[in-house]
C-alpha cells in the first residue's frame, strides 16, 4: 500500500516538474515573439540609408525580417492559442486572397526576385496569423511601438548631429528630415504610425511621461521631414481612436470607411482607365500628386494586357519594354506604382482586386457583428479599427498592401485575422 502512495506520490510530482517545464517553455517563446517584432519593425519597414547600410547590402534587411517571422512561426508551437479562428466568407476570402498572391509569381517570368516574394509573402502571411492567434494585442502594439520608437530616436538623432546622413541633400527635398532611410517619405509615415500607436498606448494606461516623450518625438520627425499629409493622417487615426472609445456609433461608423474607400479607389481607377488621363482634371485645376498619377495612368493603361489575373508578384515593372518605356517618357522610373489598390488590381487582375474587395466588405460586416455582440474587446476593436483605416488612406499614395516583409504590412493582415473569431453566441441580440 505505501508503495502505491509513492508511485502516486511520485506521479504527481513528476506531472508538476513538467507542467512548470511547460509553464517556462511558454513565457520563453512568447518572449521570442516579443522581441522578433521589434527587431522585424526595425529591419524591415524602409531601406536604410547607403551610407548606413550599402545599397548592394539591402537584401539583408528582408533576411533579417523573414527570419524574424520564421521565429514567430517556429515560437509559436510552444505558445497555447489564444484567440481561435473560424471557417467563415471572411476568413476564406481573406486566404483566397493572398493565396492568389502568393501564386500569381506562377505566371510571371519566373524570374528568382519574383519567386522569392511569392514564397515570403506566403510564409509571413502564415506568420500573420501565427502571431494573432498567440500574442495579446497589447503586447504586439507594445513590441511595435518600443521598434518604431528606435527607428524614430536613431533618425532624430543623425538630423540633428549628423546631418550628412539624416538630411535630404537633393534639389527636391534640401534640408528636410531623412533620418536612418534613403527617402524623407519613409521617415514620415513611420512618424505617424507612431504616433498613432501612442495615443493608443496612453487610451490603454501608459503613463503621460512615456506618451509625451514618445508623441512629441514622433511628431518632431514628420514637421522635419516636411510629411504634412502622414501628420495629418495619423492625427485623424488618433481623433478616429479617441471617439471609437467614446462612442459605440462612432466605432460603427469607422468600421464601414475602409469599404467606403475601396469603393473611392475602385471610381479613381476607373476614372484613369476610361479617360486616358495622367492626371485628375477638376475644373480649371489639374492635380498629379507629386507626378504619382503618371505612374497610375501608365500601369492602368496595360491593364488589358492582363485583365483577370494580371502580371502577377512583381511581374509588372520587371518586363523590360513597360519599364523602359517610362523612362524614356519621363526620364525617371520607379518599380513602385504608389498606391497599393492599383498594385492588386495589376499584380493579381480583376479577380484578385474583387476577392481583396470582397474581404474587405466581410471585414466590415464582421466589425459590426462584433460590435454588435460584444465578441470583442472594444479597445482592441478601436485598435484595429483605427489602423485598418490609416493603412487604407496610406494605400492611396503609397503601395503599402502586398508588401511581403514589411512590417505594418503584415500586421495589417494580423488584425484582419483578428477579425476572423467566432461570435459569441451569448450576448446575440433578441430576434
Amino acid at each position: 500500500m505505501a508503495s502505491l502512495q509513492t508511485q502516486v506520490d511520485s506521479g504527481a510530482l513528476e506531472s508538476a516538474i513538467w507542467k512548470t517545464r511547460s509553464v517556462g517553455v511558454e513565457k520563453i517563446a512568447r518572449s521570442a515573439i516579443s522581441w522578433s517584432i521589434t527587431i522585424n519593425v526595425v529591419a524591415s519597414m524602409g531601406t536604410f540609408n547607403a551610407a548606413i547600410l550599402p545599397a548592394e547590402l539591402t537584401y539583408l534587411q528582408q533576411a533579417i525580417a523573414l527570419l524574424m517571422w520564421g521565429v514567430v512561426i517556429y515560437a509559436s508551437a510552444f505558445v497555447r492559442p489564444r484567440l481561435r479562428l473560424e471557417s467563415n466568407p471572411d476568413l476564406i476570402a481573406l486566404v483566397a486572397f493572398y493565396g492568389l498572391a502568393a501564386l500569381s509569381v506562377l505566371w510571371t517570368t519566373l524570374n528568382a526576385a519574383a519567386i522569392m516574394k511569392g514564397a515570403a509573402l506566403a510564409m509571413t502571411t502564415f506568420g500573420a496569423f501565427c502571431l494573432i492567434t498567440r500574442i495579446d494585442v497589447d503586447e504586439i502594439v507594445k513590441s511595435t511601438a518600443l521598434g518604431f520608437s528606435i527607428l524614430v530616436a536613431a533618425s532624430a538623432f543623425c538630423a540633428i548631429f549628423v546631418p550628412d546622413i539624416g538630411l535630404d541633400h537633393s534639389w527636391m527635398h534640401g534640408g528636410q528630415w531623412q533620418g536612418v532611410y534613403e527617402s524623407k517619405q519613409t521617415l514620415g509615415f513611420i512618424s505617424a504610425y507612431l504616433m498613432f500607436f501612442a495615443c493608443y498606448r496612453k487610451m490603454t494606461g501608459q503613463g503621460w511621461a512615456a506618451f509625451l516623450v514618445t508623441f512629441l518625438l514622433a511628431s518632431t520627425c514628420v514637421i522635419g521631414s516636411e510629411s504634412r499629409g502622414a501628420g495629418a493622417v495619423a492625427l485623424a487615426a488618433g481623433a478616429l481612436l479617441a471617439t471609437s472609445l467614446w462612442s459605440i456609433n462612432c466605432m460603427r461608423i469607422y468600421a464601414v470607411l475602409p469599404s467606403i474607400m475601396c469603393i473611392l479607389a475602385g471610381l479613381l481607377i476607373l476614372y484613369f482607365y476610361t479617360t486616358g488621363y495622367d492626371s485628375i482634371h477638376l475644373g480649371d485645376s489639374t492635380i498629379d500628386f507629386t507626378e504619382r498619377t503618371f505612374i497610375w495612368q501608365y500601369a492602368i493603361s496595360h491593364f488589358d494586357d492582363a485583365p483577370l489575373l494580371g502580371f502577377g508578384i512583381n511581374g509588372f515593372w520587371t518586363v523590360p519594354s513597360i519599364y523602359d518605356y517610362f523612362e524614356q517618357n519621363h526620364g525617371w522610373v520607379l518599380d513602385n506604382y504608389h498606391s497599393g489598390y492599383i498594385a492588386i488590381l495589376m499584380e493579381t487582375g480583376f479577380l484578385g482586386y474583387l476577392l481583396f474587395v470582397a474581404s474587405v466588405f466581410l471585414f466590415s460586416n464582421k466589425v459590426l457583428h462584433l460590435i454588435a455582440t460584444r465578441s470583442i474587446n472594444r479597445s482592441h476593436c478601436a485598435l484595429i479599427i483605427g489602423f485598418v483605416v490609416l493603412s487604407f488612406q496610406t494605400n492611396f499614395t503609397e503601395t503599402m498592401f502586398l508588401r511581403s516583409t514589411m512590417f505594418t504590412s503584415l500586421l495589417l493582415v494580423a488584425f484582419f485575422f483578428a477579425t476572423c473569431r467566432p461570435v459569441s453566441q451569448e450576448n446575440l441580440p433578441p430576434s
